[in-house]
C-alpha cells in the first residue's frame, strides 16, 4: 500500500482522476442491477461512499475529496438524471462524509470511524433537506429511510474501514 501513497505523491493529478473515474463509474455499474422492490440499487448499497473511504485510507485527503466533490455532478450528468437537489444532498453527504473520516481515523482507526462519519453525514443531509427544502421528504423521515434503506451499503462500508489497509498502519489499531 506504500506503493499507492508514493505514486500518488510523484503524479498527484493523474492518480486524483483515475480515482474519480472509479467514483464515478462504480456507481453507475452498481445502478445497472435492477431496482429491489422498487429501491434503487444504489440507495441500498451506498456506492458512492466507497471510493472515498478507500482513497482517503489508501491516498489520503486530496483524492478522497475530489472524489466526494466532483462524483455526483459527473454521475448526474453522465446517467441523465434531471434531480439536481438529490446531486447536491449527496454531494454535502460525502464530502461531509470524507471530511469526518479525515478527521476520526486517527482518533478512532479507519473502521470505527465510519458510522460516525456517515450519520454525521446522514444529519447534515436531513439538516440541508429543512434548511433548503431539497425534497419532499421531512428531515426525520429523511434520515431514519438513507439509514434504514442504506444499512448493507453501512455494513459494507464498515467491513471496507477494516479490510483496505492503510497506509504506513500496524497491525492491530487500523
Amino acid at each position: 500500500m506504500q506503493y499507492l501513497n508514493q505514486y500518488y505523491k510523484s503524479s498527484p493529478l493523474l492518480t486524483s482522476l483515475f480515482t474519480l473515474i472509479a467514483a464515478v463509474l462504480l456507481p453507475i455499474v452498481v445502478h445497472l442491477a435492477p431496482p429491489v422492490q422498487g429501491t434503487p440499487i444504489g440507495a441500498i448499497l451506498l456506492p458512492m461512499f466507497y471510493v472515498p473511504l478507500i482513497a482517503l485510507i489508501l491516498l489520503g485527503k486530496t483524492p478522497a475529496l475530489a472524489a466526494a466533490a466532483l462524483s455526483p455532478a459527473l454521475n448526474f450528468l453522465i446517467s441523465g438524471n434531471e434531480q439536481w437537489s438529490l446531486m447536491l444532498l449527496l454531494t454535502i453527504e460525502l464530502i461531509v462524509f470524507t471530511l469526518s473520516l479525515a478527521y476520526l481515523k486517527h482518533k478512532l482507526g479507519n473502521g470505527w470511524s465510519v458510522l460516525p462519519s456517515i450519520l454525521l453525514a446522514k444529519v447534515i443531509g436531513a439538516t440541508g433537506i429543512f434548511w433548503l427544502n431539497f425534497l419532499p421528504l421531512t428531515p426525520v423521515d429523511y434520515f431514519s429511510n438513507s439509514l434504514y434503506t442504506g444499512l448493507p451499503g453501512i455494513i459494507i462500508l464498515f467491513i471496507l474501514g477494516f479490510t483496505v489497509p492503510g497506509i504506513g498502519e500496524k497491525s492491530g489499531k487500523n
